[in-house]
């Protein structure tokens, strides 16, 4: 029988999963490479940089956002359907 610091760390192995299977083509900030959190938003600037709200704030003068996506929960989009009238 194992002993307890023979098992492997369930954390550290649910973590790796999830890592490995988010997609290669997420969204994440040109300039600082951090993936934005669930709500925030992504600013394409006219360079076609894709910059997080925090490095956003450095943009210089001269360059312009010229959209921006909120972040979603989940990479898929969800069904939405309309619902039955009562």
């Amino acid at each position: 029988m194992p002993k307890w610091g023979d098992m492997p760390d369930m954390a550290s192995i649910i973590v790796r999963r999830c890592v490995g299977n988010l997609s290669k083509e997420r969204a994440c900030c040109s300039k600082c490479h951090r993936t934005p959190l669930v709500g925030e938003r992504l600013h394409e600037t006219d360079g076609g940089r894709q910059l997080c709200e925090l490095c956003v704030l450095d943009l210089p003068a001269d360059r312009h956002v010229v959209s921006v996506r909120r972040m979603h929960a989940s990479e898929r989009h969800l069904a939405v359907e309309r619902r039955a009238a009562a």
